[in-house]
């Protein structure tokens, strides 16, 4: 009987117990952050697609050509001008995605010429994703814009 009061060499029950336990928490708490990380790194892909979609569709509006594509309004200089519009899918993006480019005039017009020669253009692209399949909804929108004179 004196030898089981003794000591022992060995880890009690509860104190495996207890690690595991410990481990268990742990365990879960980094794979948690780890799925967090992974959705953010997707998030934030999707984010520098878009914005390099609107990016690539302002500058072919936006470059050293001439205006031949903007039709100013002189009745209503700060009127937005549609350029282009295409709703459709994108590889990377989820839903539906929307791209539009408008233009505008806004210090007016020079009058009786329909591109705003020598007037500062403002372009405007904007890429809505994850919009429902509908069109209509709630999604992610980028926006680039630019000033440009001819």
């Amino acid at each position: 009987m004196a030898r089981l009061v003794g000591k022992s060499d060995g880890f009690t029950i509860v104190e495996v117990a207890v690690t595991l336990v410990v481990i268990g928490i742990f365990m879960a708490v980094i794979l948690s952050m780890q799925a967090q990380v992974s959705q953010i790194s997707v998030m934030n892909a999707q984010h520098n697609k878009a914005s390099l979609l609107a990016y690539n569709n302002m500058r072919r509006y936006a470059n050293d050509s001439a205006p031949s594509w903007f039709k100013c309004n002189t009745a209503s200089s700060n009127t937005r001008y549609e350029v282009t519009r295409t709703t459709g899918n994108i590889d990377g993006l989820p839903g539906v995605v929307r791209q539009q480019v408008y233009a505008s005039a806004p210090y007016g017009c020079k009058s009786g010429i329909t591109s705003s020669l020598g007037m500062p253009i403002k372009v405007e692209s904007i890429v809505e994703y994850g919009l429902p399949s509908s069109g209509v909804g709630s999604g992610k929108k980028v926006v680039h814009a630019t000033y440009v004179a001819f």
